[in-house]
């Protein structure tokens, strides 16, 4: 194992008030710039000031009101009496040895969330959640071992980000890597997408514009949730989409997502084909190697059979271990499947395992947050 650094956050570079969630402050980490503007007209200022406050909250990515020194002080004690910057805290923090960092965030009304900045060659990937908790109940995954909460709002997604990014900006990763903003973002953390829908999407809006992620660097996962990707193939933007896929046999489909029982795999390909006609974007299918499931010869050739004509791009990850039976396959295991899928003609990877190291699972950190966490922190 790779020494894994956690630390406890005793208190969080943030404007943080105890906020529940039916209180009414506006959360301005969650505004659009038309919602922005709007609140600060209705403050009794002049609508260029929510360009300034944007600027610091979106540019300079600003964790309080009081760094906005270009704003009066007096208008700063509005901001401070009317509204909350943001309500969520970083309780933990932990970062592999190839400088990913999981951040355990603690929301207004108590529940945790993580989200993780990755560390790849040539960039910088956020790893956002979606829902505290997920739906689906993949036995194979973290997340689901924990159970459903609830979706997450537009404000709480963006925050991920913007609190990575704060970290990325005052110099948390420059022993990794030379990059100093995060320049792509994955939903592929905890929850499905597509169950959060009108959430994500403005959340999306929010990143692309005022935080500048171009759509093409920003890309949705989903388990397969047919009304979601019927919804998507009607917007007016295009949007990148990963299926996970995990197995190209219905029946082994249905053991590791449950959701397949209901949106069948027969209809979630018929879906992706159409998705990938109609935007001209590729789909990417997740694929996680469960040794003795979904990792054999025969495996790989169905999955030729299913995916066969649709513009795709195939992902393989090596399981990350949870308290579950499941088991990653050897190396070579790995790569024979994937050989057998590039001679068929597909454009297929390995994911690298970034942060492989004890809870590195997506919700494994939450999932022993509690009494483990602190054991390990207090030894």
């Amino acid at each position: 194992m790779g020494q894994v650094k956690i630390k406890v956050m005793k208190n969080s570079p943030i404007d943080s008030k105890d906020l529940s969630q039916d209180n009414q402050a506006p959360v301005l980490v969650g505004l659009n710039s038309a919602e922005l503007k709007t609140l600060i007209t209705e403050l009794g200022e002049k609508d260029f000031r929510a360009k300034q406050v944007q600027k610091w909250i979106f540019e300079k990515f600003a964790r309080s009101i009081d760094e906005m020194t270009d704003l009066s002080k007096d208008f700063r004690a509005v901001l401070k009496e009317k509204t909350v910057l943001s309500p969520n805290t970083v309780i933990q923090t932990q970062v592999s040895r190839d400088g990913t960092s999981k951040f355990l965030i603690r929301l207004a009304d108590g529940q945790t969330v993580e989200a993780v900045t990755i560390v790849q060659n040539n960039h910088l990937t956020a790893c956002l959640s979606s829902q505290v908790g997920c739906n689906v109940g993949c036995p194979f995954c973290a997340t689901g071992l924990s159970g459903f909460r609830r979706n997450l709002t537009e404000a709480e997604i963006v925050d991920q980000f913007l609190i990575m990014q704060h970290a990325v900006s005052q110099g948390a990763l420059k022993k990794y890597t030379p990059f100093d903003r995060i320049t792509r973002v994955v939903f592929m953390g905890m929850g499905e997408p597509l169950l959060n829908y009108d959430a994500v999407l403005k959340s999306i809006a929010i990143l692309n514009k005022p935080i500048g992620i171009g759509l093409r660097r920003i890309t949705i996962s989903t388990s397969g949730i047919l009304p979601g990707i019927e919804r998507l193939m009607k917007e007016p933007r295009d949007y990148n989409l990963a299926i996970s896929l995990h197995s190209g046999d219905p029946h082994t489909r249905d053991k590791l997502v449950p959701i397949n029982h209901k949106y069948t795999l027969p209809q979630l390909l018929k879906s992706a084909r159409e998705y990938a006609e109609k935007t001209g974007r590729r789909i990417t299918f997740e694929y996680t190697m469960l040794k003795g499931y979904n990792s054999s010869p025969e495996d790989a050739k169905t999955l030729i059979s299913r995916l066969r004509g649709i513009h795709c791009h195939l992902n393989l990850i090596a399981y990350n271990p949870v308290d579950s039976p499941f088991q990653a396959p050897p190396r070579n295991e790995i790569l024979a499947f994937q050989k057998i899928i590039e001679e068929a003609g597909f454009t297929v990877t390995i994911r690298g395992n970034h942060g492989q190291d004890d809870m590195a699972a997506c919700g494994q950190l939450r999932l022993y947050s509690d009494e483990q966490i602190l054991q390990q922190v207090e030894a």
